[in-house]
């Protein structure tokens, strides 16, 4: 298995790319702690994983969070930055609040974890840091401008990240996924006054004509996280069915 003898955190792991990437990383042996902001459910106990909960956007969270890793399984070997909230507005219709709130989730929620994060696997004599982005921080697209923002921030953090702590042996590269048939996702186009047509959209902007699963974006998580990638850093995997090639 992959990643037998590991253990790695996953933050937004309660559903959709969080918890399939607990899952595949759970059947590659690895030892996986489980974070995220609601309350636990029955996904951890269904894979042999723990639970902790845990706010990223707030330092405490995530200090309890890793120092009960350290205790509980002696040490951090893979973090994955997933958490990340994400609405619709334009910068004109974005409030400040509204704009400090998603950032200190997407971003700032990768900067503790990576803070945090970092001296435990320095002590372990390395370990990989798998954030995950969007193709929408490669490419811009309307109406989502405070997300934009925050994933291009992520690609930028992910490769001064690597820079610094290469030399501790610590691999750090960002996954960037296009539109995904999540839970969530479903919610949006439920919503929506036209769900059929707003699903038809996404699938026309990518080039093979459909969403992607979580379960792509977790084989692509396994593939950073372990040493079939040994010679990665600070690079950036999109996964977007071909939405930026255009």
């Amino acid at each position: 298995m992959l990643l037998s003898g590991k253990t790695a955190i996953v933050t937004g792991a309660k559903g959709g790319i969080g918890l399939a990437i607990a899952e595949r990383f759970a059947k590659e042996g690895a030892t996986v702690v489980m974070a995220d902001a609601l309350d636990a459910s029955d996904e951890a106990a269904g894979i042999g994983a723990s639970y902790v909960r845990a706010d990223v956007s707030e330092e405490s969270d995530v200090a309890a969070l890793v120092a009960r890793t350290l205790a509980e399984h002696g040490g951090v070997d893979i973090l994955v930055n997933n958490a990340g909230i994400e609405f619709a507005k334009t910068v004109l219709d974005t409030s400040v609040e509204e704009w400090d709130r998603l950032m200190s989730v997407n971003l700032r929620g990768v900067f503790l974890c990576t803070k945090h994060g970092v001296p435990a696997m320095t002590a372990r004599g390395g370990g990989v840091i798998v954030n995950v982005a969007s193709q929408l921080g490669v490419v811009g697209d309307a109406g989502v401008a405070a997300y934009c923002a925050s994933k291009g921030g992520v690609i930028q953090l992910t490769k001064a990240t690597a820079v610094d702590h290469a030399e501790a042996g610590i691999r750090v590269n960002a996954l960037c996924p296009g539109p995904v048939s999540t839970r969530l996702m479903e919610d949006v186009f439920r919503a929506s006054p036209d769900p059929e047509a707003m699903r038809a959209g996404l699938e026309a902007r990518t080039l093979l004509g459909r969403l992607g699963s979580p379960g792509e974006v977790a084989a692509a998580a396994l593939f950073l996280a372990s040493d079939m990638s040994s010679n990665m850093t600070g690079a950036n995997l999109v996964l977007d069915g071909g939405w930026t090639s255009r």
